[in-house]
């Protein structure tokens, strides 16, 4: 084999060649670690390294994560190399078939659902290139797609460095069982080994040669990335924020461990809430979010769009709005600033939608951060710790004394075990908005506030989405009472449903009226 770029016999490393050396019959194998390993080259060059382009009957594919990674990174690449051996290319397919009829394919998975696309094909052998940046779904979803009906292996090989969306499963499945490397792994469940071969920027000797700088240009990096890409880290570099979200069930988990559901019919009676991050260069985002009465959260739709004036925005906002009863709408707090246009954005807004109401968000990101986790989350929190001394009445009576109603209710609640949390995750998301649903995994920590998520383009759903949870929190601490009505309402309304007796639906509908004739909150339209 001919390296392309230099014109001499491609040589692999000591750490390249390990990784080709990988036995057939091991299932899986990992090469990652440091930046300027050879990853990409060494997934080009397997097949062929194999003899697997040799054989009719055998197909291969490697991914990357978006079709502009892989035009770049894989088929500008593996064009040289492939064309080389007599192979043909074929633009509208992204294929690769060589000489003797075996064929390899160039794929992207940027969604779970291309995930599935690949249901009816089989292959012998699939690559990863990067797999941090692949959904943990998306890799074992394409596992069952490894198999074979001739007498070529199945297998599948993967590269990477540390960090992005796959941090975490990626090391807990390759590095965390053998952080040294290079021991195979005995996988009960699949019945199936695999491996993780570490690799350093210094084991590839032709980029020592061709770039001495690259190493010192690595040094200067901040701490977390420096450690991730020239030492390989898989401990430093935190990842992905919100690796408990999923898009598609992992097997394994819990039934309810899933955010992304078919969209259904939300009730009217339902609470619902509009969060908008807006602007013009960067994308205007919206979402709708709709409080059941088990308090979960659905945000059942979304608006995205660039480039386009307030009124435009606004108008369409009002138009998708206009069978919704909406309890508030919340803005991003850069929306009252005033850019010399005589009016603010917000104001802008209210005159162009119509809308009678708009309250600017809650923009504590940190804060935010946690309530969206606490959203996802779909594991029970652990059993509350509970006092061991006896109730005490004389206790009761003097905190109801000097502190009210809620303070006794806290001493009352210290006796009683936590009640089964039945309605996680609290956060449920429809498939159509496509937008959220692609943002959330793609959020990871800051550099510079550890705590944070870093600013990145694109991440305007993910404001919004922290929007519209502080708006429902708000909603929550404030309106204890109007949740009571909201819940009562719907308890009316749903005994309609299911008996279908008006009667006693306009009886209970007149006492509701009356106890609450002048209590109910607005509903702004």
């Amino acid at each position: 084999m001919w390296d392309p770029k230099s014109g001499e016999p491609w040589r692999p490393s000591k750490k390249q060649e390990k990784f080709i050396e990988i036995p057939n019959n091991v299932f899986e194998g990992f090469y990652g670690g440091a930046a300027g390993g050879g990853k990409s080259e060494l997934l080009i060059m397997l097949p062929l390294l194999k003899g697997f382009h040799q054989y009719p009957q055998f197909h291969g594919i490697i991914f990357r994560r978006t079709y502009p990674q892989l035009e770049e990174s894989i088929i500008q690449r593996a064009k040289p190399i492939y064309l080389a051996t007599g192979a043909k290319y074929n633009d509208q397919k992204h294929t690769f078939t060589f000489e003797s009829g075996a064929t390899i394919r160039c794929s992207y998975l940027e969604t779970d659902d291309d995930a599935r696309s690949h249901d009816t094909a089989q292959y012998n052998l699939a690559n990863f290139d990067e797999l941090t940046h692949f959904s943990e779904f998306q890799y074992k979803y394409v596992t069952s797609r490894v198999r074979t009906s001739s007498n070529l292996p199945a297998f599948l090989r993967s590269a990477s460095n540390p960090g992005n969306i796959g941090h975490l499963w990626v090391r807990d499945r390759f590095v965390m069982p053998a952080p040294e490397g290079s021991k195979l792994i005995f996988d009960k469940l699949l019945q199936s080994y695999r491996i993780f071969i570490p690799a350093k920027a210094t084991d590839n000797p032709y980029l020592m040669k061709d770039d001495p700088g690259y190493i010192t240009r690595l040094e200067i990096l901040p701490e977390a990335d420096r450690k991730a890409k020239l030492l390989g880290d898989w401990f430093m570099f935190a990842g992905q924020v919100f690796s408990e979200f999923r898009e598609s069930h992992i097997s394994n988990e819990p039934e309810h461990a899933i955010h992304v559901i078919e969209p259904f019919e939300i009730p009217s009676w339902w609470t619902k809430i509009l969060a908008i991050d807006w602007g013009y260069t960067a994308q205007t985002y919206a979402v709708w979010l709709a409080i059941a009465t088990d308090s979960k959260v659905y945000a059942y739709r979304e608006y995205s769009n660039k480039k386009v004036s307030v009124n435009e925005w606004a108008s369409d906002l009002r138009r998708l709005s206009q069978d919704d009863k909406l309890f508030s709408i919340v803005i991003d707090p850069s929306a009252q600033q005033n850019r010399g246009q005589g009016s603010t954005i917000r104001q802008q807004f209210l005159e162009a939608s119509g809308f009678d109401f708009c309250k600017l968000a809650d923009n504590d990101r940190v804060s935010g951060k946690m309530l969206l986790h606490e959203y996802l989350r779909w594991r029970p929190r652990p059993e509350r710790f509970l006092v061991k001394e006896q109730f005490n009445q004389d206790i009761a009576d003097r905190i109801f004394r000097m502190y009210g109603q809620g303070e006794l209710n806290k001493y009352l609640n210290s006796f009683k075990p936590d009640m089964p949390e039945t309605n996680l995750p609290k956060l449920q998301i429809f498939r159509n908005c496509r937008e959220l649903i692609k943002t959330i995994p793609l959020c990871v920590y800051s550099e510079k506030k550890p705590e944070d998520v870093a600013d990145f383009d694109g991440d305007d759903p993910y404001d919004a989405i922290r929007y519209g949870l502080k708006a429902c929190k708000s909603y929550f601490d404030s309106s204890t009472e109007e949740v009571k009505k909201q819940d009562e309402l719907a308890g009316i309304l749903e005994a309609l449903n299911k008996t279908g007796d008006q009667t006693s639906y306009y009886r209970r509908m007149e006492n509701f009226e009356r106890k609450n004739a002048k209590t109910i909150a607005p509903v702004f339209h």
